[in-house]
């Protein structure tokens, strides 16, 4: 009796060891905090992963962790989570959880420059997506499809037809409203549209949407957004001539974003900062601005480069796969038509043989047939 009280004990003291640490709330904290604070987002995230069993949940916190070192621009690190995502993605055959893990692989793609196999992802969940009810998980992913694409194009300065594709996104996610982190990704679309809109040269477009972009930030408490959102704006009061003004929205993000560590955002920083004070003609400022622009470029390529070498991997992998899956297809067929070639053969001899027998038996009864006759 003894005895089966301490096993007893043993498998209930199991049972809480193993028992699931995800907590809706808790993950609504860590999502809250992807942008702010990137690192508690992760500490939370990699909490709940532990003895996490349930598929839903381990993909949920697959791609917050991706998106938290995403917000860093830590993309070799965002890589391994995504590709775990991928993994597991093979075993389901929920559509909505597929297009979230595409979502996500797409949005990994576009971060590391890797266009044409953005949009392929991109194509692949655009079609669940137009297979689903109507919705706001439809809408809203229909909407991230189109901001990716935009800022595709972004990348390749094609400032219309990014345009075109990011105001379609906005109108999806105004939609939605505060759904699954929307407000967030509002403010995403409304700087780069800012920025379309700059690169156009039409700043009171740009400075509309930057300020909006700020505003949708703030009501969120995404600091990062907000920052950068300033830089943008700063960027335009800038190529103005207002210094003074361009100065003190700069000095704005970087009090917004100490706790990110975003490697973009502090280059575009420092960049303002060296930029105005060279046109002030203040060089102790601009030589320590300058200096840190170089470091933090320098800081953002080796950690692209990494991301880059290991995405090299992966695709020299995704293609050996492929490979091999075309070499074990052609194979297959080769044995397919060597057997139907033996087959077809060996029914072509067997009926020359044939005939062969009956014109011999023919050429005999023609023979007699003559004899009688003559």
């Amino acid at each position: 009796m003894k005895r089966l009280f301490y096993i007893s004990i043993l498998i209930f003291s199991s049972t809480a060891i193993f028992k699931s640490q995800y907590n809706e709330d808790v993950f609504k904290k860590a999502l809250a905090s992807v942008y702010e604070n990137p690192d508690n987002t992760l500490k939370l995230g990699q909490q709940m992963l532990k003895n996490e069993k349930d598929p839903d949940h381990i993909i949920k916190l697959y791609k917050l962790i991706s998106h938290a070192y995403i917000s860093k621009r830590d993309f070799d690190k965002s890589l391994d989570w995504v590709l775990k995502m991928k993994e597991l993605s093979k075993t389901f055959t929920n559509p909505e959880q597929k297009i979230k893990v595409l979502n996500a692989v797409a949005i990994q793609y576009h971060n590391m420059g890797l266009h044409a196999k953005t949009m392929e992802s991109l194509d692949e969940y655009y079609k669940l997506c137009k297979d689903l009810p109507e919705g706001k998980f439809k809408t809203l992913y229909l909407g991230l499809n189109s901001t990716i694409r935009g800022l595709v194009y972004k990348n390749q300065n094609n400032n219309e037809l990014a345009l075109e594709k990011l105001l379609i996104a906005l109108d999806y996610l105004r939609k939605v409203g505060n759904y699954d982190n929307s407000i967030p990704n509002s403010s995403v679309i409304l700087y780069n549209i800012g920025y379309c809109y700059f690169y156009l040269n039409k700043n009171n477009e740009a400075e509309k949407y930057f300020k909006e972009s700020a505003d949708v930030a703030r009501s969120v408490h995404a600091e990062s957004l907000e920052a950068f959102a300033y830089k943008g704006l700063a960027e335009i009061y800038t190529t103005q001539g207002k210094h003074h003004e361009a100065i003190g929205l700069l000095k704005k993000a970087v009090n917004l974003s100490k706790k990110v560590g975003d490697l973009v955002l502090s280059e575009g920083i420092s960049k303002g900062f060296a930029d105005n004070y060279l046109a002030l003609q203040d060089w102790n400022n601009y030589e320590v601005y300058n200096k840190q622009y170089i470091e933090t470029k320098f800081a953002r390529e080796q950690s692209e480069l990494a991301s880059l070498n290991k995405s090299i991997d992966v695709l020299n992998a995704e293609n050996n796969q492929k490979l091999a899956e075309q070499k074990t297809k052609s194979n297959i067929i080769n044995l397919i038509i060597i057997f139907l070639s033996v087959l077809t053969s060996s029914y072509l001899i067997i009926r020359l043989i044939k005939n062969r027998k009956n014109n011999k038996l023919l050429t005999e009864e023609l023979n007699q047939i003559n004899k009688i006759v003559a």
